[in-house]
């Protein structure tokens, strides 16, 4: 199933990312959890009630957390598994680390302790800070012993980390719990394009990853780059690409 990332949308309320959603036949969201979103830890009982209710049955693939394994103490993540339940959200996505004693060894460490508390919700270890790698991520989650865990491959990364489709989706499908896509101008310049059109090689990810039957969510970082491609528009070409 298609989803796309709030990270394209920041501060939409979420009827309109449910009416966005609607609009291109997308059946799932993934919902940046910060302050400055309408969903965060702080939200009231009342508060979740209206999220669950504006998204007017969209399905969460997962709350986009930036608890951070090597980096966060475990406590951070127990308002977050607090919030997934009340939203009923499957999944949390974390990373896995930018300090300098970021390692494949602490990640997997810190990863069995985070998971004793996660109580049935699934946590979503990414491609992304220190250990971009498929390889690396699996390794973590190997290491780890602990059950409920799973990775979101963020395809660019293993990409401009120097790790091609086919070695990534070796590495990760046995843990894969989404596929995450975007394009850039290049692997140095990361500015947001329309799918389709930068150097991403999002075909051939596609290809490696073709017995994934999981969620395969557009995460166009809107956010982070005023100049990035108008996010509706990438959006649009998302669909179309995967129609194809």
């Amino acid at each position: 199933m298609l989803g796309f990332s709030t990270l394209g949308c920041p501060g939409l309320p979420l009827a309109d990312v449910a009416a966005l959603a609607r609009k291109y036949g997308i059946g799932l969201v993934e919902l940046r959890c910060a302050a400055d979103e309408p969903v965060h830890v702080g939200l009231s009982k009342a508060e979740k009630d209206a999220a669950r209710s504006a998204l007017d049955g969209l399905g969460i693939t997962a709350l986009a957390s930036y608890y951070r394994l090597c980096d966060d103490d475990v406590s951070i993540l127990a308002d977050h598994v607090e919030l997934a339940h009340d939203l009923q959200a499957p999944a949390i996505r974390i990373f896995p680390g930018r300090s300098p004693g970021t390692s494949v060894d602490l990640a997997a460490e810190r990863l069995a302790k985070a998971a004793q508390i996660a109580e049935g919700v699934t946590l979503l270890l990414e491609t992304h800070d220190l250990l971009l790698r498929g390889k690396e991520i699996a390794a973590v989650l190997a290491g780890s012993g602990a059950s409920g865990v799973g990775a979101i491959w963020d395809a660019m990364h293993t990409w401009r980390a120097g790790e091609t489709p086919a070695e990534a989706a070796q590495a990760l499908l046995p843990w894969l719990g989404e596929l995450q896509l975007k394009d850039a101008a290049s692997a140095t310049d990361r500015r947001p394009m329309v799918p389709g059109t930068g150097t991403v090689p999002i075909k051939e990810t596609l290809a490696a990853a073709k017995d994934f039957t999981g969620p395969i969510v557009l995460e166009h970082e809107t956010k982070w780059y005023s100049d990035a491609a108008p996010f509706e528009e990438s959006l649009a070409a998302f669909v179309n690409l995967m129609k194809q």
